[in-house]
């Protein structure tokens, strides 16, 4: 092999990996809007609602982008689905309550369940705190219900090491909507009369193949059923969220953070 072709080889390696580099970094930092459709007889007119999970103290490249598409949606109410906070450190903190200051000048009711990563660190009453101070509604194994164009709306958000029905109040002429950080929580401890289930945890796995999906998912292992979108469980409908941000490593591959504007809607 003469030189030349070294040297042309040399550089295709180069312009790969930064091009590699630069793709990885979008879908980690640039966050797309996920549009959702979910139906049930029990909705007269549509209801919209945005759901973000896993923020994991991120840094969005396109927050303006981002609050602007949401206010454009104009939800009737924002579920946060749990490790908004990527464990308690300071600059963590700030960056999360940085992220939830800009969110509540949509003037929107937004409601927030926390997830293993806020749970499990420290100064977790302090984040809860600074939360609450924008209007922010903390649910913890907790209810409320909702009206929106006249359809009555049972709001339940659990804990997810201490998952408990316990205050549960929802009944046959509510639409019963649970939050809950992990869908497993809810698929194995499930309640016949709950509408649907939001949640996230599982990153859609972060890196993700065509065909296969996810490669491996938090609680859910290697190949997992239940890692991203919609799924039907019994008479419940869940969407998994694949999250705002990222864990440990910065790493997602067809598999860009998003949040997700959902509309429930009547059967058609």
């Amino acid at each position: 092999m003469n030189k030349n072709t070294k040297k042309k080889i040399g550089l295709g390696l180069a312009l790969a990996g930064l091009s590699l580099a630069l793709y990885i970094d979008n879908q980690c930092f640039v966050a797309k809007e996920n549009k959702v459709l979910l139906q049930s007889p029990k909705i007269s007119s549509p209801i919209k609602i945005t759901q973000i999970s896993d923020f994991h103290s991120n840094a969005l490249k396109n927050l303006d982008e981002v609050m602007e598409k949401i206010g454009k949606f104009d939800p009737d109410f924002i579920v946060l689905t749990g490790d908004i906070l990527d464990y308690g450190e300071d600059r963590k903190i700030e960056r999360s309550l940085y992220f939830l200051k800009n969110l509540s000048k949509l003037k929107k009711k937004i409601f927030y369940i926390t997830g293993n990563h806020e749970e499990a660190g420290p100064k977790l009453d302090l984040f809860i705190k600074e939360m609450e101070k924008l209007g922010i509604k903390y649910l913890d194994n907790d209810g409320e219900y909702l009206e929106v164009s006249g359809q009555k709306i049972y709001l339940y958000g659990t804990s997810m090491f201490n998952f408990s029905y316990e205050n549960y109040q929802g009944n046959e002429n509510s639409i019963n909507i649970l939050l809950t950080h992990f869908s497993k929580k809810f698929r194995e401890n499930y309640k016949e009369n709950i509408d649907f289930v939001f949640s996230g945890h599982t990153h859609g796995g972060q890196v993700r193949f065509p065909i296969i999906g996810g490669i491996i998912s938090p609680g859910e292992g290697f190949l997992p059923n239940y890692d991203k979108g919609v799924y039907t469980y019994k008479n419940s409908t869940i969407h998994i969220d694949s999250g705002l941000g990222n864990t440990f490593l910065p790493l997602r591959f067809l598999d860009q953070i998003q949040y997700s504007n959902i509309i429930l809607a009547p059967v058609v």
